[in-house]
């Protein structure tokens, strides 16, 4: 066939309906030389300079007749200006041909490229079938550390599944913590599937100073995959050099292919160990080896070596601020000002405290949070958690959340033994209480023991540097009455904040858009108008039991994907499009979860039948 050619250029056309969050555009069109046969659908994912997903569109003819030339609107949140894009063509399902593509910075201007046969470029055909479909390959680089380039990793990992007959353990060197970071959560993760369970972490110094023994470790090695192994500075005697040479001598042997051994450490103490053992020297050269830079300082970070489970989103690596994600949040305007200030006069207290000029030393930071559900509440704790670990306010910055149901016993004593567990959890972070007025519901009613619950806060609560914020949260009117219940708690409670309802609807179809966008679906045009239009009347029509966000979560959760899922699997299913299938929500699916959600509003509650005679 002779040549197809893409080309792409950034736009902006009014008449794509897109989402809210996806206003940038880029115009993909394919040019074919003749009109091609046996298409039943073409797509093209647009990947970034580090391979990351960056947007993707599906065509599908309308005729069995196909064009010569086929047009895709590329959406993404992000603007276009990357120096370099990889841009790969699906034809019926399966990834056909491949092009990188330098588009111009100035809109509404062509760049075309020459589209190659997919099998000619074999890094790029293993990337694309092996790696990018994983969970974890989007945790290969983050603001804070350099990773190799994301070329050679692919490269590497290529090269290094091809082989046949080489040693098949890897090496890493560089900067220790973000050596164990690329050894656990991307070379480990690439070769268990990201199955942590088939994983263990060690290091030589737990095998030299015999914390770790032989038949331990031998143990892990008939039962893991693979197994990360610290390369720490070593006293390099006689008996150590016999140890490590006989770990050596087994790892070595031509036989030898499971588990796995990643080594990594610093160049430094690497070039030590491969001066005094020469087994392991032995077996590492290029092909096999995985070379580390600091890019920026990182932040203290410890990792078990004991017990592997951390993922790179759960870690630090990963994080954006605690203020960042708020910001991020929909709405709240004031609520966001608010904690703002709380912020800053939290630092600039502990200012003072540092300089001696504050000498009453009270750290206490408790919070009250005052509104109806789904505005947000259980969120923002989690972020207080974390921006007041980041402020070095907490030592943990974890959020325990808990309510009534959990804190509540059934006999005397129960109560009490449940809040002081909750309370010892919960140190180092945040003690979330959500709906704690029910606490006190119970009334004069002597068997309830809401109230046990607040007098053993109280405990915490008087506590000057308790390494600990405690947020009750709940309806404002109802909260009131709870600290009306107890003298000692109004006081213990220095900050308060209050989270308004949403009141538009363009902040509740924002919130949509987002739950849909994180969970990899798309809306049609006329899905996106049928959802736009339910949210605007539903929130026209709202009273004081309006869910707000949770509404929102429900509508998306319960309604639209279970009408969805009903659709999808009760019809007819294509041996192609599976993408576009499993993540298009159509307008029939909104109409199904706004009737559903209108017959259960409709729904009328039957008095009980009166029992007894008629007089």
């Amino acid at each position: 066939m002779e040549n197809i050619i893409l080309r792409a250029m950034r736009t902006f056309d009014e008449s794509v309906c897109a989402p809210e969050y996806a206003r940038n555009q880029l115009a993909i069109e394919i040019i074919f030389p003749e009109a091609p046969v046996f298409i039943n659908e073409l797509a093209v994912r647009v990947y970034s300079e580090d391979y990351q997903l960056i947007g993707a569109d599906v065509y599908s003819p309308s005729s069995r007749k196909n064009p010569r030339k086929v047009r895709f609107i590329v959406l993404s949140d992000t603007f276009w200006d990357e120096n370099l894009y990889h841009i790969f063509v699906f034809q019926n399902g399966l990834p056909k041909w491949t092009v990188s593509l330098s588009p111009s910075p100035s809109y509404e201007v062509w760049t075309k490229e020459k589209l190659d046969e997919l099998e000619s470029h074999p890094d790029k055909k293993f990337f694309i079938e092996r790696l990018c479909p994983t969970d974890w390959w989007q945790n290969m680089y983050s603001e804070q550390f350099k990773f190799p380039s994301a070329e050679k990793v692919i490269g590497k990992l290529y090269s290094y599944s091809e082989a046949e007959g080489v040693c098949p353990h890897l090496l890493v060197t560089g900067n220790d913590l973000m050596t164990k970071a690329f050894s656990c959560f991307i070379l480990a993760a690439y070769l268990t599937g990201n199955d942590k369970s088939e994983q263990a972490v060690f290091s030589l110094g737990e095998l030299v100073s015999g914390n770790l023994q032989w038949s331990e470790l031998a143990e892990h090695i008939r039962q893991k995959q693979v197994i990360v192994m610290n390369v720490p500075q070593l006293e390099y005697s006689a008996s150590t050099v016999n140890l490590l040479s006989m770990l050596g001598d087994i790892l070595s042997k031509e036989d030898f292919s499971r588990p796995v051994f990643i080594f990594h450490g610093t160049e430094e103490h690497v070039n030590q160990l491969f001066q005094e053992c020469e087994t392991i020297a032995g077996m590492f050269a290029e092909y096999n080896t995985f070379r580390i830079s600091l890019s920026t300082e990182m932040p203290p970070i410890t990792l078990n070596d004991t017990e592997f489970q951390p993922a790179l989103r759960e870690t630090p690596f990963a994080e954006f601020s605690a203020e960042e994600e708020l910001q991020q949040m929909v709405g709240l305007k004031q609520l966001k000002e608010d904690i703002q200030e709380a912020r800053m006069m939290s630092l600039f207290l502990k200012e003072r405290r540092e300089l001696n000029l504050d000498l009453c030393g009270d750290s206490r930071y408790h919070m009250l949070f005052l509104g109806n559900p789904g505005t947000g509440k259980t969120t923002v704790a989690r972020l207080v958690g974390k921006m007041y670990h980041q402020m070095g306010l907490l030592s943990k910055g974890h959020t325990v959340e808990t309510c009534r149901t959990n804190l509540v016993g059934e006999y005397l004593g129960h109560t009490e033994k449940n809040t002081k567990e909750a309370i010892e959890e919960a140190r180092g972070g945040v003690l979330f209480i959500d709906e704690a007025y029910t606490l006190i519901e119970g009334g004069s009613d002597t068997k309830d023991y809401g109230k046990e619950v607040i007098n053993a806060l109280l405990t915490v609560l008087s506590e000057p540097n308790p390494d600990m914020i405690v947020i009750l949260a709940g309806y404002e009117d109802k909260m009131k009455k709870l600290l009306k219940s107890n003298p000692g708690l109004k006081d213990r409670f220095p900050l308060r904040f209050h989270f308004e309802d949403y009141t538009t609807a363009d902040e509740l179809s924002e919130i949509a858009h987002r739950i849909l966008k994180s969970r990899n679906f798309v809306l049609t045009p006329e899905a996106n108008l049928r959802l736009n239009s339910l949210i605007e009347k539903e929130t026209r029509q709202r009273d004081e039991h309006f869910g707000n966000g949770r509404w929102v979560h429900n509508l998306i959760e319960h309604g639209l994907i279970k009408s969805m899922a009903r659709r999808v699997m009760s019809g007819p299913r294509p041996e192609t499009a599976q993408l576009q299938l499993f993540s298009t929500i159509e307008a029939c699916d909104v109409e199904e979860a706004e009737a559903k959600l209108l017959r259960t509003a409709d729904l009328k509650i039957t008095p009980p039948c009166r029992i007894g005679f008629r007089v």
